[in-house]
């Protein structure tokens, strides 16, 4: 018995399962804590300090957060150590980069303003500072978790007891070309600020910054990536779609055809003319994506010269008037003056008012169109106005979407890429274009361009759009209360005898009834 048991012992030869190997988890240190207050020689509080600070350091580079709460945690770190409100950091590498931290969106101007002013303030060469233009501004908001470092001052300070910010800078010449930027309440100068900070903890501080900031970057970098590699899948997706549908009705009315299957000669024409129409559609899609694809390889080419905004928006109205009647749609043209002149490419500029044009006549049923152009100082505006349905808000945060349209539009033609193309151009010489809409009530969209100086500066564009926005959908909540008032009159009149509401001397009250001349707009369109 012995020896059988032996031998099936040796037989039985199998290897136990492998577990699988993980890596050892690390949990972060403690938290540093400073315990000594007293030093009997400066050198040895020196000596601590510099310690402390690391130890600080490398307690915020220890934690899992995200490399935008670590750097927030870094400079609040500095701000503490000097005594500041809140700090920043300016870094002259392969690109110039500012980072600052805020406690919110509340505290977002304020951070801004700092940044602004280090970038403008850092030391450099006066080549350098001539030649470079304004760096990126990286606002971190900092965690808002018990352990995290923060100003003590922006905390204990109350809204009423706001002064204008106090700004300092230090310079870090051994970690190369790096400076900090500090705000505070009370005047510093260079030589307390340098005490609070000596050159050695500076130092440290300095490559802490750069191992978050290079991390902030890389990580940056590969969300850029991921975003832009999905949005080309989604858009080879949607190309294949757009291009598979109507190669599918093609193809059937071909078979059809081919078959013998028509033998109608009338049904057998009218399969030809869809089959043309399709193949028009396919084309106008192919001709789009060019167009696109010029755009983001760099490769359009634009013609840029003054050009007079009243024979651009009467060549626009020409082209369309035809259209235009045949849908029953008033086009009007409230132009400037012929030698007011505005800066761009006038085929393109042509080529956006006209599809904006074309797609208000598209959606306007029987009522009026208005393409309207003005001067807001040395920006020239154009907008194209409708009395259409009007965009809700969820669609109108997407009409310059490649391929989006909104769930009522589905069965007018149409391949989602006129308004993204229209805004590329727009923004390519140098303009705007965004859409003011109230539901029920009609549409404006409103393109911004340089006037006759040529090239305007990127914040006089976008407030002068936001300006000419806000105007635009005044202007259509006011033609919505004219609405309101004339439908209530029109009931008040629909229970008054027909002999009394004829007693009135002014005749017939709808002005509109008295233009109906091309180039006079009802005054529901006329720009206020």
């Amino acid at each position: 018995m012995h020896q059988s048991g032996h031998h099936q012992c040796l037989m039985d030869d199998r290897q136990p399962a492998r577990l699988p190997v993980a890596a050892p988890a690390v949990p972060p240190p403690p938290r540093f804590v400073e315990r000594r207050a007293q030093f009997r020689r400066e050198a040895d509080r020196i000596a601590r300090k510099e310690r402390a600070l690391l130890a600080r350091a490398l307690d915020v580079l220890a934690t899992g957060d995200a490399p935008e709460q670590r750097l927030a945690g870094l400079l609040d770190l500095l701000a503490q150590t000097v005594r500041a409100e809140r700090a920043a950091v300016v870094a002259d590498g392969v690109a110039r980069r500012v980072a600052v931290a805020a406690t919110g969106p509340n505290d977002h101007d304020a951070a801004i303003g700092l940044a602004t002013w280090l970038d403008s303030a850092a030391p450099r060469s006066r080549a350098r500072r001539a030649a470079a233009k304004r760096a990126p501004i990286s606002v971190v908001f900092r965690g808002m978790d018990a352990g995290s470092p923060g100003p003590s001052s922006a905390k204990s300070r109350k809204p009423s007891e706001d002064t204008d910010p106090i700004y300092a800078c230090l310079t870090i010449p051994s970690a190369g070309e790096v400076t900090l930027g500090f705000s505070f309440r009370e005047t510093v100068d260079a030589a307390a600020l340098e005490e609070r900070l000596p050159p050695a903890l500076a130092r440290h501080a300095a490559v802490a910054l750069t191992l978050v900031t290079d991390s902030l970057a890389t990580e940056r970098d590969l969300a850029r990536m991921r975003a832009v590699e999905s949005q080309r899948a989604q858009f080879v997706s949607t190309v294949a779609h757009e291009l598979r549908t109507p190669l599918t009705g093609l193809s059937g009315y071909l078979d059809l055809i081919l078959d013998g299957r028509v033998g109608d000669p009338e049904v057998e024409r009218e399969f030809m003319e869809r089959g043309r129409t399709i193949v028009s559609s396919m084309g106008a899609l192919v001709d789009d994506l060019l167009e696109l694809s010029r755009i983001e390889s760099g490769t359009l080419v634009l013609e840029q010269e003054p050009f007079s905004v009243a024979d651009a928006l009467n060549a626009v109205s020409a082209g369309l008037l035809p259209i235009a009647l045949d849908r029953g749609v008033r086009l009007f043209v409230t132009a400037p003056p012929r030698l007011r002149s505005a800066t761009g490419d006038r085929r393109r500029v042509e080529q956006i008012v006209t599809n904006l044009a074309a797609n208000a006549i598209k959606f306007a049923g029987d009522r009026a169109v208005e393409l309207a152009g003005w001067f807001e100082g040395p920006v020239a505006v154009i907008a194209v106005r409708d009395e259409g349905p009007g965009i809700a808000p969820a669609d109108r945060e997407r009409i310059f979407e490649r391929f989006y349209r909104m769930s009522d539009h589905e069965p007018i033609t149409g391949t989602g890429l006129g308004l993204p193309i229209a805004r590329d151009l727009a923004r390519a010489m140098g303009g705007e274009l965004d859409a003011a809409s109230v539901r029920g009530v009609g549409s404006s969209f409103v393109l911004v361009l340089p006037g006759p100086a040529g090239t305007i500066p990127t914040a006089v564009i976008a407030e002068t759009i936001r300006v000419c926005l806000d105007l635009e959908t005044e202007r259509l909540r006011t033609l919505a209360l004219l609405q309101a008032g004339a439908a209530a009159t029109d009931g008040d009149r629909r229970r008054i005898p027909r002999d009394a509401a004829d007693d009135g001397p002014e005749g017939p009250t709808d002005d509109r009834l008295g233009h109906a001349g091309r180039g006079d707009p009802s005054p529901s369109l006329a720009r206020r």
